[in-house]
């Protein structure tokens, strides 16, 4: 297997929780056209349920997890809340808020699944186009678009051949392990834009164990033009890694242009990206580790059934450099 593992103890984004306009919209475009594999749906409800997701009395959801194979990294939970006052998280289309706002799948044929999309009526920020980063990290391909219930979606087509840069070892590990039967990969990288990245990462190195896969001020005009900065806009950008090449994180700051903040409405039962899952082989470790940091606790820790995860112990926080939620579940 080709690695380039940067945190070997580090966890991964195991589960993207995305709240559903309309399910049956949302479940044909990650399942049938990202070709992920869907359970059953389940109701999910009890007051362990409307105590987790902070509900009134009466709430419910309906959940379906979408997984590629037996991989435990990249998957996702899409919950059709039951409950009043359901508000979309981004409902200006921002190009940036602070919060969880992208998911990311690599694509063997960026073009033709451009096309194909573009057909179906998806909104493209613009054609693909190829970057350059510094150092040993090679040139993707990328383009960006707007998913169901305001969630962006950035594809990646591994443009490569040296097997010495970090682009061609996903590469070479993308085609040992497969992609879905539409051509995609699970969830690789999960996008958050910070209000101070220094204290996000802190978070996810102490508490997570992850480590810095990419560290970089992107400010060059093709960037700014993609990402739709504002013209002479500075980003600095972090791509955090665990224990495995799938389930990164993305962070971003912006560094002399204002977004606007899209936590306070990032909670149940509202629409939108809601919320990152992470596996930690001791959480009570894990919690004490938080403590030490004064992250915020959203919800003590329980065990509750969740869907496609089965019987576990969690605790919700929030990441101390956005606000974001960031649930910690016992392996």
């Amino acid at each position: 297997m080709t690695t380039d593992i940067v945190a070997p103890d580090g966890a991964f984004v195991s589960v993207a929780t995305v709240g559903v306009e309309d399910m049956a919209k949302s479940l044909h475009f990650y399942r049938d056209l990202h070709g992920l594999d869907a359970d059953a749906p389940v109701e999910w409800k009890g007051a362990d349920f409307e105590k987790f997701w902070h509900l009134p009395a009466g709430s419910s959801a309906t959940a379906v997890f979408l997984h590629a194979w037996d991989s435990p990294v990249g998957r996702i939970l899409l919950l059709d809340f039951h409950a009043k006052d359901r508000r979309k998280t981004r409902p200006t289309k921002p190009p940036r808020a602070y919060g969880l706002f992208n998911l990311n799948f690599y694509t063997a044929d960026i073009w033709k699944e451009y096309e194909r999309f573009k057909a179906l009526g998806y909104e493209f920020w613009s054609e693909p186009v190829q970057h350059k980063f510094e150092g040993n990290v090679g040139a993707p391909i990328e383009v960006v678009f707007e998913g169901p219930d305001g969630v962006l979606i950035n594809w990646v087509e591994l443009a490569a051949t040296d097997p010495k840069q970090r682009i061609g070892m996903m590469k070479a590990y993308v085609e040992e392990h497969g992609r879905t039967r539409t051509g995609f990969t699970p969830v690789v990288t999960t996008a958050s834009c910070m209000k101070d990245i220094k204290k996000a990462q802190e978070f996810y190195e102490k508490v997570l164990k992850m480590g810095v896969h990419i560290n970089q001020v992107l400010d060059s005009p093709g960037y700014v033009k993609f990402q739709r900065v504002p013209e002479g806009g500075r980003t600095h950008v972090t791509f955090m890694q665990g224990n495995h090449m799938f389930g990164k994180i993305a962070m971003s700051q912006p560094l002399n242009y204002p977004v606007p903040d899209m936590t306070p409405v990032a909670v149940a039962p509202n629409i939108g990206y809601l919320a990152q899952t992470f596996v930690v082989p001791d959480l009570a470790q894990t919690e004490r580790d938080c403590a030490a940091l004064g992250v915020e606790v959203y919800t003590p820790r329980m065990t509750i059934d969740f869907p496609g995860m089965g019987k576990r112990m969690i605790t919700t926080v929030r990441n101390p450099g956005s606000g974001a939620l960031q649930q910690l579940v016992q392996a």
